[in-house]
């Protein structure tokens, strides 16, 4: 659930049932940032809460509760070598310790999250319950193959045997450890070693099971692709959990000084998982304890990339409470470092809970970024301290004068960009105490939306790099594509340049320009211009005159011909379907589009001339199709039809994508649209006679035409009249 926050809220106490009082933590764990108290007993968290309500975290997370033998100097990773799944009490926590926690942190508005290990338990007789040890609850497959499913499913994690969690039984044992932790107040669930847990699809309930039990949150660790080849899989754990994106989180503290690689990483950008699915982070628990590479960067380098991911709309970000040492098995159980209490992740988190509900924008320049939320505020993290320019991404940020909450210094933000001085931290924090939603109300509560201006959003590319030019634009967590799926769009020559024409109804604020997906102009996310002449380098020129719009109106042909997978003309160049003319626009009354052998879908395009063979239709046609090729068509959409003129290859001429069956087809000339109908009496429309006394025509109710007509009821076409008639 969003909330967004009017002016007298902030800085005031909340009412208890949506905020923790006092602190602003909002009620939705998604919606705030976590403390990763790795390694602390419940009973030191508890005496924290205070330090982390003041500090903004919404929720701590807890390491797994899973072994009996716990206790302050255990090595750490033995709570990853689970006796069972189920709660074991242990010096390290007990029962009643972790439910005094839950009830305290319940006052500040804290909630709190369990990490849960159940994809293996210990290997080593005494070591984990002896329920596992019959009807092959645990198997032993052999070391995994990450590229294979089945082996990262049914493989073993290093030493230790699999967890058979496609049985019913263990399904149902871990649904009970949901049960008994959410009973002594827990919110949630963090789910290690998620992706080596099958789903629905691959025979496996386990997580339709386990995320039943109702009010409680869960995210998984995902960690790269569920499966090599298989990137749909990430769909479909979300059905079930918020998930991680490590190889976007890494990047930014291990590779570029704090600031994240763009907007967002593989899941957000190419498989379209919404933020509210998402769980960043500047280091792991993993990154830093496995002797990987955060043990060796800075904790102001990683503070600076928690603030970029942390000030995220939708995302949720972990913070993780540091270890007081390094090296795998140095690292003991017992309360760490306490640098979360910070002042600028305290005022990272807080300008998070504020913000809920705003539109964010990420904007960098190599060396800063720039979050900003809409009509609310911004975050810039920088990789030194000291004076920043950068662009207010969208403007988002209202323009004005801010005090850095971070530093005190002063910040000067305009419609285009923010300019002060960075403090040692490398983050400032703006905004302003009462700030509303909209700090210039409309007095219409009602008003009509921005109108589209003239010619529409459209951009051109410079393409002198000779890539494969794709276009990828979106507006916040809106796809502005005709396909869903990176890279994108094709883009189409007009002018002497690449062309490309958002959707009708969509808004880009932000694109992409790659080559096919693989090098991007500028190296980065790019601010849409509308109109403008994009260069590879990212940069872009518009002029007072801006060049015009390719394709503000295409003239009507003569003839229009439906060319595509046609029953009994499959893609034949010379028996294409010709079109009936009515005003400016052309339709097709019952046209059959089947299957061509080993395809799932149906294609077609349009042309004013049919050819002997393909070189005289690439020679003679202009065509009429989709802005990229294999663009879907629903029925009862209109899509936007461009012009590809003769001379253009088959492949340069775009098609759309339906499913089989017999349908109508409308090319509006007016509106440069394509829609696509299910036929209703339908074939009567088609017929094309000059008086009344020609000869009869007759078809069936659902608009077959039919030579010999038997006993039954038809509809008789003679020239312009047209009657319903019973043959008996």
């Amino acid at each position: 659930m969003k909330r967004l926050l009017s002016s007298i809220t902030f800085g005031m106490v909340i009412c208890a049932a949506s905020m923790g009082a006092d602190y602003g933590l909002p009620a939705d764990i998604q919606d705030g940032n976590i403390l990763h108290c790795f390694n602390w007993t419940a009973k030191e968290v508890k005496a924290e809460l205070p330090n982390i309500a003041a500090a903004g975290f919404g929720s701590v997370q807890l390491s797994p509760l899973q072994r009996p033998d716990i206790r302050v100097g255990s090595s750490w990773h033995d709570l990853y070598r689970p006796y069972d799944l189920a709660f074991k009490s242990s010096s390290y926590c007990t029962e009643q310790d972790l439910k005094d926690l839950c009830t305290e942190a319940e006052k500040y508005g804290i909630k709190v999250i369990v990490d849960v290990v159940a994809n293996h338990v210990d290997k080593t007789a005494g070591y984990h319950d002896p329920w596992w040890d019959s009807n092959n609850r645990v198997r032993w497959e052999g070391g995994i193959s990450y590229g294979n499913r089945y082996s990262v499913t049914h493989g073993q994690l290093g030493e230790y045997g699999d967890v058979n969690s496609e049985l019913a039984e263990v399904a149902a044992r871990g649904k009970a450890y949901v049960e008994k932790l959410k009973s002594l107040g827990v919110k949630g669930c963090r789910w290690d070693a998620a992706k080596h847990i099958g789903l629905p699809s691959e025979g496996c309930n386990f997580w339709t099971t386990v995320t039943s039990v109702p009010g409680m949150y869960h995210y998984g660790e995902i960690l790269d692709e569920p499966a090599s080849g298989q990137p749909g899989l990430i769909k479909e754990y979300i059905k079930y959990m918020s998930v991680t994106d490590n190889k976007y989180c890494n990047y930014a503290a291990r590779d570029n000084g704090g600031i994240p690689g763009g907007y967002g990483g593989a899941w957000a950008v190419d498989q379209g998982v919404p933020a509210n699915k998402l769980v960043y982070w500047g280091e792991s628990h993993d990154t830093y304890s496995n002797d990987e590479w955060s043990q060796r960067v800075s904790q102001d380098v990683i503070d600076r990339a928690y603030a970029a991911y942390a000030t995220r709309e939708g995302t949720t970000a972990l913070y993780l409470a540091r270890p007081n040492t390094v090296g795998f098995n140095t690292i003991k159980v017992g309360k760490g470092s306490v640098a979360y209490k910070n002042k600028h992740i305290a005022e990272v988190n807080k300008f998070r809970n504020i913000m809920v509900g705003k539109k964010d924008w990420f904007e960098s320049n190599g060396n800063a970024c720039s979050i900003t939320r809409q009509n609310g505020g911004a975050v810039i993290v920088a990789k030194n301290s000291g004076n920043v320019t950068i662009a207010n991404g969208g403007g988002y940020c209202p323009a004005g004068t801010y005090t850095d909450r971070v530093s005190g210094n002063r910040f000067t933000v305009t419609a285009s960009t923010i300019s002060g001085n960075v403090g040692p931290s490398g983050i400032a924090v703006l905004y302003n105490d009462g700030i509303s939603p909209e700090p210039n109300p409309n007095p219409n509560p009602n008003p009509d939306p921005q109108p589209t201006p003239d010619g529409g959003y459209y951009v051109y590319f410079d393409n002198t790099s000779n890539w494969n030019v794709r276009v990828w634009a979106w507006n916040g967590d809106e796809n502005c594509n005709f396909l869903g799926t990176w890279p994108g769009d094709e883009m189409t020559p007009a002018n002497g340049l690449l062309y490309w024409k958002a959707p009708e109804g969509k808004v880009p604020t932000q694109i992409i320009f790659s080559n096919n997906g693989g090098e991007k102009a500028g190296g980065t996310d790019l601010l849409f211009v509308n109109h403008a002449i994009y260069h590879p380098d990212g940069s872009y020129t518009l002029s007072a005159d801006p060049t015009p719009d390719p394709n503000p109106v295409i003239s009507i042909p003569e003839k229009l011909y439906v060319i595509g997978n046609l029953e009994g003309a499959d893609w034949d160049t010379s028996a294409g379907i010709e079109m009936k003319r009515e005003g400016n626009s052309f339709v097709g009354y019952n046209i059959k589009f089947v299957l061509h052998p080993k395809e799932t879908s149906c294609f077609f395009n349009l042309t004013d001339h049919l050819g002997q063979d393909w070189d005289d239709l690439n020679a003679n046609a202009n065509r009429f199709g989709a802005p990229s090729e294999d663009t879907p068509l629903a029925l009862d959409k209109s899509l936007e039809m461009f012009k590809y003129t003769a001379g253009r290859t088959a492949a340069q001429c775009k098609s759309w994508m339906i499913d089989p069956g017999t349908y109508n087809l409308i090319a509006d000339f007016d509106k440069h649209t394509i829609t696509l109908s299910k036929p209703t009496i339908s074939g009567i429309d088609a017929v094309n006679a000059d008086t009344a006394e020609a000869d009869a025509v007759y078809f069936t109710l659902q608009g077959v035409k039919v030579t010999d007509p038997r006993a039954g009821i038809y509809i008789k076409v003679s020239g312009t009249k047209t009657e319903k008639i019973v043959i008996r």
